[in-house]
């Protein structure tokens, strides 16, 4: 599955299938001192009524609420997602050492452990302790080279499972990889570490 953002902000932008459908909305507010909330919504499949037919939904759009991350520079981020509501150190455990700092490992609805590595260009999720790809970010190509291609999250057969939570969690790491990643830039003796 391909998931192709309408810009280069995971945290606030569309992320449509290759045909143009909106699937899921990430807004977020404008830096503050407080944390960054990033609101992400879903669509949902039509409900017809007795005298409707999938034509009469063709071009309506309907999303609910799935999501919120409270994304803070400073104290701890916080991931609202379903019947939790967590600082983001309880939502992810600490993994392996990476470029930006040590993976984020989560528990997947099906009870194994998934981790992001938080490498040099792009989030990779895979299967915790093993190398089974489950989704990697494609960053935006202008075409000079290879091919123009906008930004893609593709997510593999075996995540599609949990779309939703790959997305969510996806959307965090981005931005705290980014983050790093500009920290590192102004200062590159300090390195991408941390925690």
């Amino acid at each position: 599955m391909i998931l192709q953002l309408s810009t280069t902000t995971p945290w606030n932008t569309n992320y449509c299938t290759e045909e143009g459908q909106i699937i899921y909305k990430v807004t977020s507010g404008a830096p503050s001192i407080g944390p960054r909330l990033m609101k992400i919504s879903r669509i949902v499949a039509p409900e017809l009524g007795s005298s409707e037919t999938l034509d009469d939904w063709a071009f309506r759009d309907v999303f609910k609420p799935l999501a919120e991350v409270a994304y803070n520079a400073i104290l701890s981020s916080r991931i609202k997602y379903g019947e939790k509501d967590e600082s983001v150190s309880k939502f992810f455990r600490q993994g392996d050492w990476g470029f930006y700092g040590r993976s984020k490992v989560f528990t997947g609805p099906d009870g194994k452990e998934y981790a992001w590595s938080l490498t040099a260009r792009v989030p990779k999720l895979h299967v915790n302790g093993t190398n089974t790809p489950i989704a990697i970010f494609h960053r935006h190509r202008m075409g000079i080279i290879d091919d123009a291609r906008p930004a893609s999250l593709e997510i593999f057969a075996a995540g599609e499972h949990m779309v939703d939570l790959i997305l969510v969690t996806f959307v965090y790491i981005e931005k705290l990889r980014r983050a790093r990643e500009r920290a590192a830039a102004r200062n590159p003796w300090a390195g991408g570490g941390g925690l």
